[in-house]
């Protein structure tokens, strides 16, 4: 009696066991699924990133070429290119900064990104600004603040960004053979770049956090995200 009792404990110990190793697999394959999307959304933004990337620097190197080679006309026509694709880019970091900010407040808590610093940047008033919300990092305490405080610094640092590639368009189109407005603009394409790289960082962090508590209505959501 005793056998067939312990018998069956035994059994029914395997059983819960077994079960309780399918429902984990069953849970992670689960999240698996679940971040597919999330997965998907923060490619197609790099993949967006990088083609802007590759537009306005080409642009600007072969701007930077032509002045070299003496045809200032050719270069001034080039760099207007060039600037255009930079504004279009920075327009379209702020409208998604702005929907990033908005879909921040639907959860509880945001994978944390690293403290802000002045060290990635090349301007000043990019190093200023990353300086200062270092600074401000240290006294924010929850994820939800400190990512938000990522996405004002990014905003500014896209205005800056794009206010001093205007100015420097504008003397180099007015005087295009001076050496220091091509170089500005060049420093500028850069820190855009590194922007987009922190930008691209905060955005998986968001997708990383909603898809985390998401129940439905995934697709829109990363839609009107990527694509503001």
């Amino acid at each position: 009696m005793i056998e067939i009792l312990l018998s069956t404990v035994g059994c029914g110990l395997l059983c819960y066991a077994l079960g309780r190793y399918n429902r984990a697999l069953t849970l992670q394959r689960w999240q698996f699924v679940l971040g597919l999307h999330a997965r998907r959304a923060v490619g197609l933004l790099r993949e967006k990133m990088e083609l802007d990337a590759i537009l306005a620097r080409q642009a600007l190197e072969a701007a930077v070429h032509a002045r070299e080679a003496g045809r200032l006309a050719e270069a001034v026509a080039v760099l207007r290119a060039a600037l255009a694709i930079l504004e279009e880019a920075g327009a379209d970091r702020l409208t998604r900064l702005r929907a990033m900010r908005v879909y921040s407040r639907m959860v509880r808590a945001i994978e944390p990104l690293p403290p802000p610093s002045a060290e990635p940047f090349r301007g000043a008033g990019l190093r200023a600004l990353g300086s200062l919300a270092g600074l401000v990092h240290r006294f924010l305490v929850g994820s939800g603040e400190r990512f938000r405080l990522w996405l004002l610094m990014l905003g500014l640092g896209v205005r800056i960004v794009l206010q001093g590639a205007r100015r420097s368009a504008t003397a180099a189109i007015r005087s295009p053979r001076p050496a220091g407005p091509w170089l500005r603009l060049q420093e500028g394409v850069q820190d855009f770049e590194t922007l987009d790289n922190a930008h691209l960082a905060a955005f998986a962090a968001l997708a990383a956090s909603l898809a985390a508590v998401d129940r439905g209505g995934r697709l829109p959501a990363w839609n009107s995200i990527v694509n503001p």
